[in-house]
């Protein structure tokens, strides 16, 4: 018997074969365009070419004297609540005399203002976006404060959906959006300061990945170091508010600087780092500003460093503000030898001695700043504390996690265990502003 060719698979399915080359065409077109895409836009942000300008002044002030010394004025937000398009709002109270106080003496006042000053950053990066009408949020929340100079220069490409592919492709999306203010404070007895406030938006769009770049400490030849994609985002600001220093202290010698740290979630631990590094610069030649003129309040913070000495003196001008309900400051575990530089200071949670007249104020506070039903569920206490302690068993280092068996742990107990959006009710900034409204110092533990 004669032996029977086959014939080829390209013959038999030519379809296949026409397919296979079309997808083939559009892959290496697609890689070619993102190619040139992030080539060009990082091109375009080096020469400064933003696609949508920075506000070019703060809203004018009508009498800058009512904008000095102590007073309230009403500051201007948004709020995933608010699905109906609400105006959202609130009064915050100011006094420049705060900066002429111990740092490490928590203020409770200047603490509520700088969570409303948190969501404004959020909400800045409404006004970067092609099209929309929003206002700058940030500009105008900080003229109303009495500031001076305002820059939000750094939202101009990390606003954009674009630019967050960009970020993605090109790998650059350690950084975080944020706000630099200037204002000329003058104490009631007569003494000045510059004030250089710095707002930190929370994470936004690529920069969610960055949140888990937490790094491995044998890369820099050290036994622990600072969670990277936090790191990175603080060290450009801590770099950029040295260059502005620099120019301060050589136009005026004798200014005296104070430093304001704030941002929630992300910006909460780009908050926290940044004025850690700041704290640490005031023992070196080369101090941003002296130690007793260090500010930072921080809501919703993520653990940030495997370093072992966040508890001491050096960064007792750290405040850092959690609600017990909210799972993203539990995270990374802090059995992953994880935690915070400063003081933690939690809201009242699900279970505590008054908590239910307190949660009644709370969410009277948040209707009438947001206008709708506050969404947070407080009895979620319950289910991140069980979540944690079991996530800390199935995966008990950082290395475990990414492992396959780690991500599976991981997916399934968010699964199982968790409304995720649910849970994320309580770490809306929004929620964090009516805590802060409707409690005094000593209800935080």
């Amino acid at each position: 018997m004669g032996t029977t060719k086959r014939t080829p698979f390209r013959v038999r399915h030519p379809w296949f074969v026409h397919v296979a080359l079309v997808v083939l065409v559009l892959l290496v077109g697609a890689g070619v365009y993102v190619g040139v895409a992030v080539h060009n836009r990082l091109e375009e942000e080096r020469l400064g070419l933003a696609t949508i300008a920075a506000p070019t002044a703060a809203t004018p002030l009508e009498d800058a004297s009512q904008h000095a010394g102590a007073f309230t004025t009403e500051v201007e937000f948004t709020s995933m609540a608010a699905t109906d398009g609400q105006r959202v709002a609130t009064e915050v109270a100011w006094d420049d005399d705060w900066f002429f106080q111990d740092p490490t003496v928590y203020n409770h006042e200047l603490a509520t203002t700088c969570s409303v000053l948190s969501a404004a950053a959020n909400s800045e990066s409404a006004y970067y976006q092609q099209g929309s009408n929003a206002p700058a949020y940030m500009e105008n929340a900080l003229a109303s404060l009495g500031f001076e100079t305002i820059s939000t220069a750094s939202y101009q490409y990390r606003s954009e959906i674009f630019d967050e592919v960009i970020d993605f492709f090109a790998g650059t999306d350690d950084v975080v959006a944020y706000s630099v203010a200037t204002k000329h404070l003058t104490s009631s007895s007569g003494d000045t300061k510059v004030l250089y406030l710095v707002s930190i938006r929370g994470s936004y769009g690529a920069e969610w990945l960055s949140d888990f770049n937490m790094g491995n400490a044998s890369d820099y030849d050290m036994e622990a170091i600072d969670h990277e994609g936090f790191m990175r985002a603080a060290d450009e600001i801590v770099e950029s508010l040295s260059t502005m220093l620099t120019d301060e202290y050589a136009a005026n010698p004798n200014a005296e600087v104070a430093l304001l740290f704030t941002g929630h979630s992300r910006g909460a631990a780009t908050a926290n780092l940044a004025a850690s590094y700041a704290d640490d610069m005031t023992t070196s030649l080369r101090p941003l500003a002296p130690l007793s003129n260090i500010y930072c309040y921080t809501f919703a913070t993520p653990e940030v460093t495997q370093l072992g000495n966040t508890g001491e003196a050096l960064y007792d001008n750290i405040f850092n503000i959690m609600n017990p309900s909210d799972l993203v400051p539990r995270l990374p575990l802090a059995s992953w030898g994880y935690a915070r530089y400063g003081h933690d200071l939690w809201l009242p949670g699900y279970g505590d001695d008054g908590f239910d007249e307190r949660y009644d104020a709370m969410k009277a506070a948040f209707k009438k700043n947001v206008g709708v039903d506050c969404p947070y569920v407080p009895e979620d206490r319950e289910r991140v504390d069980a979540f944690v302690e079991k996530l800390g068993e199935q995966i008990p280092t950082q290395q475990d996690l990414v492992s396959a068996g780690g991500i599976a742990s991981l997916v399934s107990d968010l699964a199982l265990d968790l409304d995720p959006m649910q849970v994320l009710y309580a770490h809306y900034p929004n929620v964090y502003i009516a805590w802060m409204q409707v409690i005094d110092a000593e209800d935080l533990n």
